[in-house]
C-alpha cells in the first residue's frame, strides 16, 4: 500500500503541478520548467540519500521523507512558495521507493520474495491516482492540487504507521516467545 500511494504522489505531482502553477499565474513554459526541476530534484535526491543510508535506518529515512513531502505539499498551497515546495517534494520523495524495499524485507516476514509484486502493485498508484486527482480538481479547482496530493501522502503516512505497529507487535511476540 505504501508503494501504491507513494507512486500516486509522485505521478500526481509530475502530472498536476503544471496545472496548479498555471492557475497561480505562472506561464505554461514556467510551469513546465518547474516540473522539470521536480524531476531533477527526484533524481538528485536518489544520489543524496546514499550517504544517509550509512547513518540512518531505512525506517527513519522513509518516515522523514514522507513527513518532508507533507511539509512541502502544505507549502505548495501557498502561492509564493509553490515552485520551491514542489522541488522539495521531488527531493523528499526520491529516497522512499529505493529505501522502503529493504525496510519492508526486514519488517515483514516472507516479504523478501515480494519485490516483484511490490513493483507491479506500485504501478497502480501511477495509473489510478492521476485521474482520481483530476476528478477532484474538476470539483475543487486547480488550486486544490497540493491539498489533494497531500491527502494521498497522508495515506502513505498511514501505511507507514501500520508497518511500524506491525513491526513492533512482531518484535513483542518474538521477545515473549524467546523470553
Amino acid at each position: 500500500m505504501l508503494y501504491v500511494m507513494n507512486v500516486g504522489v509522485e505521478a500526481g505531482v509530475g502530472g498536476w503541478e503544471p496545472t496548479h502553477l498555471e492557475a497561480l499565474g505562472h506561464s505554461a513554459s514556467g510551469a513546465a520548467t518547474a516540473t522539470s526541476v521536480y524531476w531533477l530534484m527526484m533524481t538528485l535526491g536518489r544520489f543524496l540519500v546514499v550517504p544517509l543510508t550509512l547513518r540512518l535506518s531505512d525506517r527513519t529515512i522513509v518516515i522523514g521523507s514522507c513527513l518532508g513531502i507533507a511539509v512541502c505539499l502544505a507549502l505548495a498551497a501557498v502561492p509564493g512558495f509553490a515552485i520551491v515546495a514542489y522541488a522539495g517534494v521531488g527531493l523528499f520523495i526520491a529516497p522512499v521507493f529505493p529505501t522502503a524495499l529493504p525496510w519492508l524485507h526486514r519488517s515483514v516476514p516472507g516479504a523478501s520474495r515480494a519485490g516483484a509484486y511490490v513493483f507491479a502493485a506500485s504501478m497502480l498508484g501511477g495509473v489510478a491516482f492521476p485521474p482520481l486527482l483530476g476528478a477532484g480538481i474538476d470539483v475543487a479547482g486547480a488550486g486544490s492540487v497540493p491539498v489533494l496530493i497531500f491527502v494521498v501522502n497522508a495515506l502513505c503516512l498511514a501505511a507507514i504507521w501500520h508497518i511500524v505497529r506491525t513491526e513492533a507487535a512482531r518484535r513483542k511476540t518474538e521477545y515473549a516467545a524467546t523470553g
